[in-house]
């Protein structure tokens, strides 16, 4: 079953707040995680191998961010990487 684009991106705002210690509320579809929160390369790593756990995606070795980085862009991300 593909994925849902807006479950995916609504999941991965959970995701990204519980790394960062967040409330939820604080991560919308389209916020500049690097800029606005502070996301570094390892934050973001961890939550993609946990989306990566949680759809059993395989993702390449060499993930790169999206630009901008955020929730929206790195749905659309995974879901090209799993098309």
């Amino acid at each position: 079953m593909p994925l849902d684009r807006d479950e995916l991106i609504g999941e991965l705002k959970t995701m990204y707040a519980q790394v960062l210690e967040y409330p939820p509320e604080v991560v919308t579809d389209d916020i500049d995680l690097e800029a606005e929160l502070g996301v570094d390369s390892l934050q973001h790593q961890l939550v993609l191998a946990r989306a990566a756990e949680r759809w059993r995606l395989t993702l390449p070795p060499e993930t790169d961010a999206p630009s901008p980085l955020t929730p929206a862009s790195v749905a659309d991300h995974l879901l090209r990487s799993t098309s």
